[in-house]
């Protein structure tokens, strides 16, 4: 019988095989970040409001999934600096029949609308909902065969997990002064991911990692929304494009530098997304 030492190598190397960028395992607990998340939530606009749903739940994971003894974070990365954004955004063509045709919503059309109207990276790629539990999906019937942790469960950003708070956890990288997960090998241009499993694996040691003195993301976010390591959403453009019912204001509006469905400003900023990193298996099916 393996120990988990051995088996917590193996989880992640399954996870590595399966398309993840970098792979981590976080133990099951109550999260000291809730109180953060506690905080936050009574001050996020009427766009967020699901944030505040059975928000006890987000304490810990065992609180959404009983059975978890361990969680397995997983990265995927979505963009490289050698990628061409330019080129790309213009292969994608009229940003409003881009965002119909790949499912998404454009709840800002004058923005989309507008001539050179800009799409996050993210929105390049097919839907990362899709294609991130397809991975995890296909890594845990891999990791079933293995081991015996039949009551496990994926999550990747609709179910009330602390992604980010986990992702630290299990080394994946550390909290930006942009509130994003950040690694030094990765940049900030990955998504999140993972897997609730009802089994005792070696936890990893988290990352202490830090930005520094460094703010520049701080300073490229044209609207102030971020200060102290803390989002103010109401004056994010990426929350108005991508999740605000309502009319973006005006002084907002004439502030989103061409971006009509999310905002890269931030992390265009980051110096850790500026050095080229591995491009791990799986990266270009994210596309």
């Amino acid at each position: 019988m393996q120990n988990i030492s051995d088996c917590s190598i193996r989880v992640k190397a399954i996870a590595l095989a399966a398309g993840a960028s970098a792979a981590g395992i976080a133990h099951a607990s109550d999260l000291a970040e809730f109180r953060r998340y506690s905080e936050a939530v009574t001050m996020v606009p009427s766009g967020l409001s699901y944030l505040s749903r059975d928000p006890l739940k987000r304490k810990s994971i065992k609180k959404w999934h009983a059975g978890t003894r361990s969680v397995l974070v997983c990265a995927f990365r979505y963009w490289a600096p050698g990628r061409d954004y330019a080129a790309e955004l213009a292969a994608a063509g009229d940003a409003a029949a881009f965002l119909t045709g790949s499912g998404r919503v454009a709840y800002q059309p004058e923005l989309a609308a507008a001539p050179g109207a800009q799409l996050s990276r993210y929105a390049l790629c097919r839907d990362y909902h899709l294609t991130v539990k397809e991975k995890l999906a296909a890594m845990l019937v891999e990791i079933q065969k293995e081991f015996p942790c039949g009551d496990s469960k994926i999550f990747c950003d609709t179910s009330p997990v602390m992604e980010k708070e986990l992702g630290r956890l299990a080394g994946l990288g550390f909290r930006g002064k942009n509130t994003l997960l950040l690694s030094r090998e990765l940049g900030s241009y990955f998504f999140l991911g993972g897997i609730a499993l009802a089994m005792d694996l070696k936890p990893d040691a988290p990352s202490a990692d830090s930005c520094g003195a460094c703010e520049l993301c701080v300073k490229a976010c044209p609207t102030g929304a971020l200060k102290n390591g803390k989002l103010d959403a109401s004056l994010c453009v990426s929350y108005w494009t991508t999740q605000a019912r309502m009319k973006i204001p005006a002084e907002i509006a004439e502030k989103t530098k061409g971006f009509a469905y999310g905002c890269d400003l931030c992390q265009e900023a980051c110096p850790h997304n500026q050095a080229p990193g591995p491009t791990a298996p799986g990266f270009e099916q994210l596309k």
